[in-house]
């Protein structure tokens, strides 16, 4: 016991004779000369704009760097090092690091890493510095309307002036707002042109002179989220159409899958996961691969028309099935999408020469067939209500809304306007809206009744009145026989397919 008492008042006397004492360590339980290292300061200089971070080493062992580093989104990065060549040789060393690349309205940490020679490294805890001016805090987007609001804060410091600045890709900042009011906390930019991705910041300047930007955030309308396959499909002789579903039911998507001995119907569910907004995680549920009345269609003549994403949601939603069998007749039939069951059926001997049938639904829950040149309305009930003959023999796709149809040609885009007088459609005045510099594939609606229209090299979005708002390229691919149609909780999921039984999901 002697020995051992001893023993620890000669290290301490030898640790206080060799000045390696310090109040951060006790070399009466750390006898081997641990490394530390500790911030003895780090403050926001507001004559200068920069942050000094004031740092001791204490220790024997060989240095290689002192690191700077900022916490990040993505965590602690490196901002600053230099050599520690001034800590060899020392017991002790008091070093200074300055930050000049400041995000404004943050609050920051800050930590200083010792790397050793032989390997291994030693940190300190870490500091955080709040920094004066605007801090970005909220991005709205509004795909209908095309428009982006920011919402901002300040942090600390007297602010002169906020500036809003946006950068296309590839292209240096440009000032779309300048304010020296206080009160102001946010600005919706209007003047956004098309699905372009784009950079925006708040230029914050201080009474001091000193200028601080925020945390620049990317916005794009709509973005691709992810792929995945709901069915391989092998040649021509196999289909897939896509259409909405019940958003409050099981599914925001119904996907057919026809084959020349099978068609099956599944419901997909897409949940954006919290952690990771832009990624949909997809449940699928497989309806039913039975249809009796449909087994005899040409594959590439079947169409799927869901549920209207417009007006009140009904109590049993239907989707609706149709093509050409063997000899020519049109077959159309609805199915509960509840119970699963089939419930409506054109009465109709309806012969056609064409290729494929053409299905939309719209909010009464009529149901629209265009096929070799005609286009026939039926009611809920299936009731003939009015045949109209088509200016083109057959339209690529048809979609209805408030009384306005849509119908894309080979080479052009059609906007219908229907008459009905009381329960029966009396007429059709057409326009048309796009022109032969495109290759229409496939349309479709959102809850808004803008107009999506899967093209030949991208999808193109145009406002309900026909006007053209945004649009995006495609990725590689083939989607001359694909589809496109909208889902979600919200409504606001596109989904376009391709021709070997992909979906692409944008987000918007």
């Amino acid at each position: 016991m002697g020995n051992r008492f001893s023993y620890m008042i000669f290290a301490c006397a030898v640790g206080i004779l060799i000045g390696c004492y310090n109040p951060q360590r006790d070399l009466s339980i750390d006898p081997y000369n641990t490394p530390l290292i500790h911030i003895l300061d780090a403050a926001y200089e507001a004559n200068t704009g920069m942050v000094v971070v004031q740092w001791e080493y204490l220790g024997q062992k060989r240095v290689e760097n002192f690191v700077l580093e900022r916490r990040d989104i993505s965590g602690f990065i490196n901002i600053v090092r230099s050599s520690g060549t001034d800590a060899n040789g020392k017991y002790a060393t008091v070093g200074t690091f300055r930050d000049d690349e400041l995000i404004a309205g943050e609050r920051l940490q800050y930590r200083v890493t010792a790397e050793h020679s032989e390997g291994g490294l030693v940190s300190t805890s870490a500091v955080e510095v709040p920094i004066p001016g605007a801090g970005l805090r909220e991005i709205r987007r509004n795909p209908v309307a095309l428009t982006v609001q920011l919402v901002w804060d300040a942090e600390a410091g007297e602010v002169v002036t906020y500036e809003v600045v946006r950068a296309s890709a590839g292209g240096d900042y440009q000032t779309l707002f300048i304010t020296q009011d206080p009160q102001q906390t946010s600005f919706e930019d209007r003047s956004i042109a098309d699905n372009r991705l784009y950079t925006y910041a708040i230029r914050s300047r201080l009474s001091t002179g000193v200028q601080h930007t925020s945390r620049s955030v990317r916005v794009q309308f709509y973005r691709e989220a992810g792929r995945h396959i709901v069915e391989p499909l092998r040649g021509t002789t196999e289909r897939m159409r896509l259409s909405a579903a019940d958003p409050a039911g099981e599914a925001d998507m119904l996907a057919l899958i026809v084959r020349p001995d099978q068609t099956s119907l599944s419901r997909l569910r897409h949940t954006l996961n919290v952690d990771i907004p832009d990624r949909p995680h997809i449940l699928r549920h497989l309806v039913g691969t039975s249809f009796p009345q449909l087994n005899d269609l040409v594959s590439q003549s079947v169409d799927l028309a869901g549920p209207s994403l417009i007006g009140l949601r009904v109590v049993s939603p239907h989707t609706y099935i149709g093509g050409i069998d063997s000899v020519g007749r049109v077959v159309v039939v609805g199915i509960e999408l509840v119970n699963n069951t089939t419930v409506w059926h054109i009465p109709d001997n309806w012969m056609s020469a064409s290729s494929h049938v053409r299905l939309a639904q719209d909010d009464q829950k009529r149901v629209y067939i265009a096929t070799d040149g005609q286009l026939r309305a039926y009611s809920a009930e299936g009731s003939p209500v009015g045949t109209f003959d088509l200016e083109y023999r057959d339209p690529v796709d048809i979609a209805v809304h408030n009384d306005v149809i849509w119908a894309a040609w080979a080479n052009r885009v059609q906007r219908g306007i229907l008459r009905f007088s009381g329960e029966m459609l009396s007429d059709i005045t057409w326009e048309d809206v796009l022109h032969p510099e495109i290759e229409p594939h496939a349309l479709t609606l959102n809850a808004a009744g803008q107009i999506f229209i899967l093209d030949r090299t991208q999808v193109s979005v145009l406002q309900a009145d026909g006007t053209t708002l945004l649009s995006w390229p495609l990725p590689s691919g083939t989607f001359a026989a694909g589809d496109l149609t909208i889902g979600g909780s919200a409504l606001n999921l596109v989904h376009l397919s391709d021709e070997n039984g992909g979906v692409i999901t944008y987000v918007p």
